[in-house]
């Protein structure tokens, strides 16, 4: 998780001086048993638990529920890892409120049909408010791993996908990963993750413009993430307009300052934002009001639950429309009192960095389905190209306004939104594959019961 991650269920902000794992983490409030019907297979569905995504994972022969992040690189599971190494070496990752610490020790590790036999993860103690049997998997570059080096950069600290790559050459050096969006009860599909292998139903993605990922410069690889940048004028706001805003990227490679650097980042709930640009996408819905809020760690746009947001994103000249649940959603203030708000933050404080605009977080990503190739960011690696991400549009507009028309305003259209899906759309997706992806009656139950 990029610096940081919020979700809206734990008023307890975390992140990583290492531009790591940031997030609010409620690993209680994950009621009944974490199953995982697809252990041996290279294709996983994702559970999802108020506001995370999991994927299970066998470490030591013991199954651990882990929250799947590619804003970090470090591999961390709370409670005693049966069968584990311990290599002497302690570490901490710290955040801003909080950190996660302990022994660095090794155990084979199984994901998604893949075995590593000596896999570094931290050992964390269970607690409060950090579950025995939970964890996480950070899925970035190697130079993010805290544990990479605190083990003096060797390869036996390298992180879990890099282990993979290295051990199964002829596994093509890419992931993907495919959120669904839990408070849509029109959704026909669960989140997924592969390695190495693209879900067939979207097998189009391959089709999709390979955004080069921004490496940064060496003095700055400790902070290397998934970035990318927008198109210029990249952002079109709910009057049709692109949004006005510079880019403050100093330390990004050299872009156009009308290009907005972002990172992806699976394991942040609320995507960050420049000021401007949720000020161009909220200001004018209705009932509109910023306030800074404690249980939202600071300033927030609420707006009435009946406000259709529409916004389109430019990447690699693609549009990717972002549905209105995922730019309108409902939780509660600091009083406890229901309230409807804008996910699209304002950078809050300890979010800015000065490699990247923004963070495109679940809200944004459940948009899209996600293809990220590793490229030369594989330790030891004999592959040259550069590394890349490609985005497969998953939402129609006409389709969307439909769902908010049906889910917010009884059925009953009140708006003046009229949306045209256009050809080649994604609605020839959902028209196609109205049938859940990877799912089982358990995980498809334990995802609509759920929500964030």
């Amino acid at each position: 998780m990029l610096p940081p991650r919020l979700s809206i269920v734990l008023p307890t902000l975390l992140h990583a001086t290492q531009r790591s794992v940031a997030t609010y983490i409620d690993f209680l409030r994950s009621s009944g048993p974490l199953h995982n019907p697809f252990a041996h297979n290279p294709t996983s569905g994702l559970d999802f638990f108020n506001g995370n995504y999991y994927v299970n994972i066998i470490l030591g022969g013991k199954q651990y529920s882990v929250i799947i992040d590619t804003g970090s690189s470090d591999l961390w599971v709370a409670g005693s890892v049966p069968k584990a190494n311990d290599t002497g070496v302690s570490t901490a990752i710290q955040y801003v409120i909080g950190a996660e610490a302990g022994p660095v020790k090794t155990a084979q590790l199984e994901v998604l049909g893949f075995t590593v036999p000596d896999q570094a993860f931290i050992e964390v103690p269970s607690r409060g408010d950090v579950r025995n049997g939970t964890g996480l998997i950070g899925l970035g570059p190697n130079t993010l791993s805290v544990i990479h080096n605190a083990l003096n950069k060797q390869s036996s600290g390298d992180t879990p996908l890099d282990r993979i790559f290295r051990q199964n050459l002829t596994t093509p050096n890419y992931l993907t990963v495919l959120l669904n969006r839990p408070n849509d009860i029109a959704e026909t599909y669960i989140g997924a993750m592969t390695i190495g292998e693209v879900l067939p139903q979207y097998s189009n993605i391959s089709n999709q413009p390979k955004v080069p990922v921004l490496a940064l410069q060496s003095n700055l690889s400790q902070d290397q993430h998934w970035l990318i940048t927008l198109d210029s004028n990249g952002i079109i706001g709910p009057n049709g307009k692109a949004v006005n805003v510079k880019s403050n990227a100093i330390d990004a490679p050299t872009h156009n300052a009308s290009q907005l650097v972002a990172g992806i980042d699976t394991g942040f709930t609320l995507p960050q934002v420049p000021s401007e640009v949720a000020y161009a996408m909220y200001s004018g819905a209705k009932g509109a009001k910023l306030k800074n809020l404690q249980s939202y760690n600071g300033d927030i746009w609420v707006i009435d639950c009946d406000a259709e947001v529409n916004v389109t994103f430019l990447i690699g000249g693609q549009s990717y429309h972002v549905h209105p649940l995922d730019t309108n959603r409902k939780g509660t203030d600091d009083d406890g009192n229901d309230i409807c708000f804008g996910p699209f933050q304002p950078l809050i404080a300890g979010a800015e960095d000065s490699t990247y605009d923004m963070i495109l977080g679940m809200a944004w990503l459940t948009n899209v389905y996600l293809l990220i190739d590793y490229g030369d960011f594989v330790d030891g690696t004999t592959n040259t190209d550069n590394p890349y991400i490609q985005l497969l549009p998953m939402t129609d507009p006409a389709a969307a306004h439909e769902e908010f028309v049906a889910t917010r305003l009884n059925g009953k259209d009140s708006t003046s939104s009229r949306h045209n899906s256009g050809s080649g759309g994604a609605k020839g997706l959902f028209d196609k594959h109205k049938i859940p992806i990877l799912a089982t009656a358990a995980s498809a139950a334990g995802a609509g019961a759920l929500l964030l």
